[in-house]
């Protein structure tokens, strides 16, 4: 009787090792694909700016993203937003249906972003004589 109790309990135990084998296989495989379907949407998106950007303007965003990732994303995001990621088959059927888009984003518009994720902000100066100041100042103290 005991015999039988125990191979009862290794085929129970059987069952359950099976269940989780297979739990850590789906498991396994869902991440695949969503890991799939990010280098997917990246690749799409990679595309786009491709198409959408000036040839310059996109080669200088790659310089930023290998120097200062940091400013990159905020760059990114500006670019980028979440309704844009969610129509990106949208936008890429559009695009390859009318063969490009009429104006390209020049290489200011992204030095711009950039400056603004630095916070820089453009200073005109003026010289009198020996002394440099801003304009600002200059024309409030005259």
């Amino acid at each position: 009787m005991s015999e039988n109790n125990n191979d009862i309990d290794q085929h129970e135990l059987e069952k359950i090792r099976l269940r989780k084998m297979k739990a850590i296989v789906e498991a396994k495989r869902r991440n695949e694909t969503i890991q799939k379907r990010v280098v997917s949407i990246s690749d799409k998106i990679d595309f786009v700016l491709k198409v959408v950007l000036a040839p310059d303007a996109y080669n200088y965003l790659n310089k930023i993203k290998e120097r200062e990732p940091h400013v990159y994303q905020k760059v990114y995001g500006e670019l980028i937003s979440p309704d844009v990621v969610t129509s990106i088959d949208y936008l890429i059927s559009i695009i390859q249906r009318r063969g490009g888009i009429p104006r390209k984003i020049p290489l200011d518009a992204i030095i711009y972003l950039e400056r603004k994720a630095k916070g820089i902000r453009s200073k005109i100066q003026v010289q009198r004589g020996n002394e440099i100041m801003d304009l600002g100042s200059y024309l409030t103290k005259e």
